[in-house]
């Protein structure tokens, strides 16, 4: 492991902030799902203005270990500490060793200026971890917290007595919560009432991005796919190429809802004149045996395909679909597969447990409350004009989910949270933040003169 170094300074004199990020899981342990994504392209974007630096296990998606040390990733220093009980991982408990929080607070004392410290756990060790760094460094920390759907109800009683000792805590010390979108944003305000929660805290919208989103002028035109790329692509995926393709790109867990977005594939398909497809594309996370059981005892061999282990050409199964669904169990809230199935100019059914600003005000697709009958009827609406579902998809991708959009919003955040300002809580406030100018930068080094003041 390397020894801590101060952080640098600019050519001024100032002392450029610490970007701290706290995962269970990193890179490039992408079937882990979205938020291992998400949180490499915000220490990307980052490493601009700030010192990046990420603390986290040893283990990769497979749950086989990784070696214990540090490696530079795209310019992101990641630093692996080893997890205990390797086969309680399996069981989404995560026993990380102190050693993890230990070198992270070495790292903070050391910069001796400030540092936003940013995590994605709303409980487990890394959650703990986070609030004693917060603690041991209360005037210089601003504490971030970003919930990607870790904020449902799942009645436990490991997690009642987790929440008795911490959640109070937890609430009370986090400086920023962010949040994808409405029903996310009531599910934290309700939890910060639960616990009665006073706190200067700001809880901030901000929608999931995608980084790069994919342009290639002979998979689109003015009306949607070219359908010419589209029979390109699944011939060469295996797909038939006149089909009507349904897909669900995740993981194949209880809670992804597979069994219903079957059971409501089957519904619409008695109805439909054409040869319809659904694909299960992801890693098998503990049900995929249940998920063939299923698709056995219905006969459907033949309509649900199951693709494993798709990473890289991932997109590839977004294009060559016709319409992406989504009908989690519990509250995941926006699925970064939703960003990604638009990007590509896929339109989407979810229900609202996968809730996604903007599709429905602007026409990519529809969200409804789930039942069977509704999800068939909702697949009827969707393929009927499907043209103009896939023609508003890429643009609803492009004008808000972009990744440089993003990158600026969340930097202008970083920037007023240690400036101790208000942060916007709409989208509509948030927004105001891409026509922001580049002088904020001053904030950072005002900050930065303040903290090593101190």
């Amino acid at each position: 492991m390397k020894t801590p170094t101060p952080t640098k300074a600019e050519p001024g004199g100032e002392l450029v902030p610490l970007y701290i990020q706290l995962a269970n899981m990193y890179v490039p342990s992408w079937g882990y799902g979205g938020p291992v994504r998400i949180m490499f392209d915000y220490a990307r974007w980052m490493s601009g203005d700030f010192c990046v630096e990420v603390f986290t296990g040893d283990l990769h998606h497979d749950f086989t270990r990784m070696p214990v040390g540090s490696e530079s990733i795209d310019g992101v220093l990641v630093h692996r500490h080893k997890v205990f009980f390797q086969g309680l991982v399996k069981r989404s408990f995560y026993w990380h060793s102190p050693l993890m929080c230990l070198r992270a607070a070495q790292r903070i004392r050391a910069s001796r200026g400030p540092a936003i410290v940013h995590f994605s756990d709303f409980r487990g060790a890394v959650a703990v971890y986070a609030m004693l760094l917060k603690l041991l460094f209360s005037k210089r920390v601003k504490l971030v917290h970003s919930a990607f759907g870790s904020l449902y109800l799942k009645r436990s009683f490991r997690r009642w007595v987790y929440d008795a000792l911490f959640m109070k805590a937890f609430l009370r010390l986090v400086d920023l919560r962010l949040v994808q979108n409405e029903h996310e944003y009531e599910a934290y305000r309700e939890t910060c009432s639960d616990y009665g929660s006073e706190t200067s805290s700001e809880t901030v919208l901000l929608p999931l991005h995608l980084n790069d989103i994919p342009f290639d002028s002979t998979r689109f035109t003015g009306s949607g796919k070219n359908q010419n790329a589209v029979k390109h692509v699944r011939k060469a995926n295996r797909i038939p190429e006149e089909a009507l393709v349904f897909l669900f790109l995740g993981r194949l867990h209880r809670s992804k809802g597979i069994l219903r977005t079957i059971d409501a594939f089957v519904e619409f398909s008695r109805s439909c004149s054409r040869e319809t497809l659904l694909l299960l594309v992801g890693r098998d996370d503990g049900f995929q045996a249940s998920i063939e059981e299923h698709i056995s005892e219905k006969g459907l061999a033949e309509k649900v395909r199951i693709v494993n282990n798709v990473y890289e050409n991932r997109f590839d199964y977004y294009f060559l679909a016709d319409v992406v669904l989504g009908f989690p169990t519990i509250y995941e809230e926006t699925m970064l597969s939703s960003v990604e199935a638009m990007a590509c100019g896929t339109p989407l059914i979810v229900s609202r447990e996968a809730d996604v600003p903007y599709v429905v005000e602007e026409g990519a697709g529809l969200v409804i409350d789930f039942d069977v009958r509704k999800a068939a009827e909702a697949m009827a609406v969707v393929v009927q004009d499907l043209s103009a579902f896939q023609v508003n998809a890429r643009s609803v991708a492009t004008r808000h989910f972009g990744g440089a959009a993003a990158s600026k919003k969340l930097s202008a955040l970083f920037r007023m949270a240690m400036a101790g300002n208000h942060a916007p809580g709409s989208l509509a406030e948030l927004e105001v933040l891409e026509q922001e100018s580049p002088d904020q930068e001053s904030e950072v080094e005002r900050a930065s003169s303040v903290a090593s003041g101190e």
